[in-house]
């Protein structure tokens, strides 16, 4: 799996840490070639992620947006479970 990210100064060595231990629960889905590109941003108090996952099955986003970026993660790695589920 090749994660691109697209953060800014917002991606601290924990944060990133963090993500690559999440996106690892997606290599269950076997899926071939995925590539993740992660997008992090701040919009006033709220922090925003946008998770996007490509492969040659699927296409999917997932976007979560609230004050804590750990929640966002979590979030976003649900609704990625979630779409490939639903996509098998």
């Amino acid at each position: 799996m090749v994660k691109n990210y697209h953060c800014g100064d917002l991606l601290s060595p924990a944060l990133q840490s963090m993500v690559e231990k999440k996106l690892a629960k997606l290599e269950k889905y076997g899926l071939n070639d995925m590539v993740v590109d992660v997008h992090m941003s701040k919009e006033g108090n709220d922090f925003v992620l946008k998770l996007q996952l490509s492969s040659r099955e699927h296409n999917l986003l997932a976007k979560a947006k609230s004050d804590d970026m750990y929640k966002n993660i979590d979030e976003c790695i649900d609704k990625l479970c979630y779409q490939i589920r639903e996509h098998k």
